[in-house]
């Protein structure tokens, strides 16, 4: 119901732009796209009736409003690695205004940010380096009627506009590309494509034009950015976003309409203010070619490569205040106990290629016999949604995945190819699993066109599961799961003979991550890892049938709050936040060709109980953490003759106790 009315609130006076010729008031009936575009000649006539036959943005130019700089160049001036801590501080702040505080490990006030919420961030800002126009087609228009700031970037950022104008802002910014960024990022969030994908599948070259024609001719401070996009095998790629400023009528049914482009941003040589996306009404088409070498976006009725993302989409409600659920759908976020599950949104699955290449996710319906045809890709049925990607720097950047509910537990075969022409010198690619409470990765991928990588992936409701398949003799690819933050609570008496009566609540809540690597298969092999949440185990193997030596690291992030009273009758209250992180890495942990390894990953935690705050910080700083690895027969899929090697390996605890245990020691780095 919540998700449905703030869409509702949204919507309803865009989606009635081209039914109507009023102006929709918030909260009113969502409209419905028309069948023809004919049915709203009046904006178009209106626009006629005017000087030059052309409408603006209100005060709007590119060579003052747009950046002086390129896309490209922008991302050859971000260096995340150099400022990573920076980044993730400004960024943790957004995350909280997006998602609300269920982002941060026990929604603390000084947010320690989930390790689900971390790798989700961490990978996604990594696709920055596919392009950034998303970001700034959205930012030059924030940044051309600056709303109230909420966080202090934000003010930091609007402060430095101050006696300047957005085009005298230098790439190196650190405010300005950590705002770029944040909106980058908003592409993939449900509140911010969903709309989108509604203007994409359902309004016409015509009905678009008339919407972006409709927002100049009433003054609307809610503008747009365009997406254009190229159909290659049938599913968009090469992505890239406009900021529409202009409309102007050129007469027998052809209209243009003037955009900055990030690309461009002096427009085409000898003509700087000449970029525009050509409109034929009686055709019902569109094209974009913004110099005459390159390659152009075109479209039509049919082919649904042309959007609009309106602005306040991507904002929160001005008087909105923290809380622990966001304005915005948490993609990484599990359940959470305080919401009623009739209200909370529906968890979905989401599968990213991080980089380029070509994406197929099937269902995975048993071993294939010979002649039999594949299972349909997921990407035909109804139910799945394709975000598309808008980096501008055309390139094969494929769409990622959103699935619905009923997928969980449902293992999933992904094949991954590389593009075709890929960009020089290519890239490795990152696969991430997004499901209800963690996340998964499959890291330094080397993807080739001429060849297909085979991965299976299972997104379960109490942890995800993925199998690699070696394609050829090769070390294993880092395999990751991060998981969200568990929390509990308890009081106890915490008297003593100096402080007198003392009663302390404490809140301890703990967040886990591991990596997995080192391995080396032969082709055909697989290598799995798995988490399941009820048990709290971490579990591994591979089905060599020879020992295997992995590098394990488990990262745990744990965050203490005590709230102690001092005194009976008359108390004081003291609030005391303990946050500490660690990583663990061990190098070497054997697993011997028929079992698989477990790691019990609740007891790796300190055990605060009920500890005093020096006590417990002694404990952290003389902490040492050695890994206990535990052993069972790997009986999931080696117990057929001849196990097909194009098929998921399932990691099921077998429910007995484990035959052996052995302790590995390695290299603990320790930061609170």
């Amino acid at each position: 119901m919540l998700l449905t009315a703030f869409m509702t609130v949204q919507l309803s006076p865009y989606l009635a732009l081209a039914t109507t010729d009023w102006v929709a008031a918030p909260g009113e009936a969502l409209g419905t796209a028309p069948g023809t575009p004919s049915a709203s000649p009046n904006w178009l006539a209106q626009l006629e009736q005017l000087p030059d036959g052309a409408v603006a943005l209100p005060n709007f130019d590119p060579a003052v409003n747009g950046f002086q700089f390129t896309n490209q160049e922008l991302i050859q001036a971000i260096d995340r690695s150099r400022n990573a801590q920076a980044w993730e501080e400004v960024l943790t702040e957004q995350l909280q205004q997006l998602f609300g505080t269920q982002v941060c490990v026990g929604e603390s006030a000084t947010c320690v940010l989930t390790a689900a919420a971390q790798n989700w961030l961490t990978t996604q800002l990594d696709r920055m380096d596919q392009g950034l126009s998303e970001g700034m087609a959205a930012a030059v228009l924030d940044l051309w009627q600056p709303a109230q700031p909420r966080i202090p970037w934000w003010q930091r950022l609007v402060n430095a506009l101050l006696g300047r104008t957005v085009f005298g802002l230098a790439r190196t910014l650190f405010d300005l590309q950590t705002f770029i960024a944040n909106l980058f990022l908003m592409q993939g969030v449900n509140e911010v494509f969903q709309p989108t994908q509604t203007v994409r599948e359902t309004f016409t070259p015509t009905q678009i034009l008339l919407s972006i024609a409709r927002v100049f001719l009433t003054g609307s401070g809610d503008p747009f950015t365009m997406g254009v996009y190229r159909l290659l095998d049938g599913a968009l790629s090469e992505g890239h976003a406009l900021t529409p400023y202009r409309v102007e009528n050129h007469g027998d049914g052809k209209y243009w309409v003037y955009v900055y482009d990030s690309n461009y941003p002096a427009g085409r040589p000898g003509s700087p203010a000449d970029l525009h996306v050509e409109f034929d009404t009686q055709a019902d088409t569109w094209t974009y070619q913004p110099t005459a070498s390159s390659l152009a976006f075109e479209g039509d009725a049919q082919s649904k490569t042309l959007d609009l993302t309106q602005r306040s989409w991507r904002q929160p409600p001005v008087e909105a205040e923290l809380a622990m659920i966001g304005p915005f759908t948490c993609p990484f976020c599990g359940p959470t106990a305080d919401v009623d599950a009739a209200v909370a949104p529906a968890p979905t699955v989401d599968i990213t290629l991080v980089g380029e290449g070509v994406l197929t996710v099937a269902p995975y319906n048993g071993p294939q016999v010979a002649g039999e045809a594949k299972p349909e890709a997921l990407s035909s049925l109804d139910t799945v949604a394709l975000v598309p990607f808008k980096g501008g720097l055309n390139r094969e950047v494929p769409a990622s995945y959103r699935l619905p509910t009923d997928i969980l537990g449902q293992p999933l075969e992904v094949t991954l190819t590389g593009a075709a022409v890929p960009t020089a010198p290519p890239q490795p690619a990152t696969l991430q699993l997004t499901g209800p409470g963690y996340t998964a990765t499959v890291e330094d991928l080397a993807l080739s066109p001429d060849q297909s990588l085979t991965l299976f992936l299972v997104a379960n409701p109490t942890g995800p599961e993925i199998t690699f398949v070696a394609s050829r003799a090769t070390e294993i690819p880092r395999l990751t799961v991060s998981l969200t933050d568990e929390t509990h609570a308890y009081q106890f008496d915490s008297s003593t003979t100096e402080t007198g009566f003392s009663l302390t609540d404490r809140q301890v809540s703990k967040s886990s991550g591991f990596s997995l690597s080192g391995v080396r298969l032969a082709a055909g092999q697989r290598v799995a890892l798995a988490t399941n949440d009820e048990l709290k185990r971490l579990y591994f193997a591979d089905d060599s049938l020879a020992p295997s030596q992995y590098s394990l690291t488990v990262k745990n992030r744990i965050v203490i709050k005590d709230r102690i009273q001092l005194g009976d009758r008359q108390p004081d209250f003291v609030n005391y936040t303990l946050t500490y992180d660690e990583d663990m890495r061990a190098s070497g942990v054997q697993v011997e060709g028929d079992r698989q390894a477990f790691f019990d990953y609740n007891p790796a935690f300190v055990d605060p109980a009920e500890r005093p705050r020096q006590e417990l910080l002694d404990v952290f700083e003389q902490r040492d953490f050695p890994i206990t690895i535990a052993y069972e027969p790997l009986a999931a899929s080696l117990n057929q003759p001849s196990p097909n090697p194009l098929s998921p390996l399932r990691l099921s605890p077998s429910g007995a106790a484990p035959v052996e245990e052995r302790v590995f020691q390695g290299a603990l780095r320790k930061t609170g």
